[in-house]
């Protein structure tokens, strides 16, 4: 497409590839905000949908961070974002885990920095 606009695959792998070149996160919260930052810039460049500021449940077609009451944190540190397909594991240590609700499947995993 010439106007920039990538499919869902093609961005969410443009996510993850950024993600992979960012310096490790060295906790959850830097974790779940290098995410949060990275999927944001990628819709704004590739998705073609302009961000809405108050995102409902219902698709729009753009990908959106994890809304913060879908956010829950664990005694330990660990930050767990559930999304409409997946969820998200911000590991104390900054290890970022994603794994599909469908199927279980772990979908993505970077290690953390400390």
């Amino acid at each position: 497409m010439t106007d920039g606009t990538l499919s869902l695959p093609e961005r969410l792998n443009i996510v993850y590839q950024r993600l992979n070149a960012l310096p490790p996160a060295t906790g959850a919260r830097e974790a779940l905000r290098q995410l949060s930052e990275t999927l944001d810039s990628v819709e704004d460049e590739h998705s073609g949908v302009p961000k809405d500021p108050n995102p409902g449940l219902a698709f729009d077609g753009r990908m959106y961070p994890p809304r913060a009451d879908y956010i829950t944190e664990e005694d330990d540190g660990r930050l767990i974002a559930v999304t409409k397909g997946n969820v998200i594991y911000a590991e104390p240590d900054g290890t970022l885990r994603i794994t599909s609700k469908r199927t279980g499947e772990e979908v993505y995993r970077r290690a953390g920095g400390r």
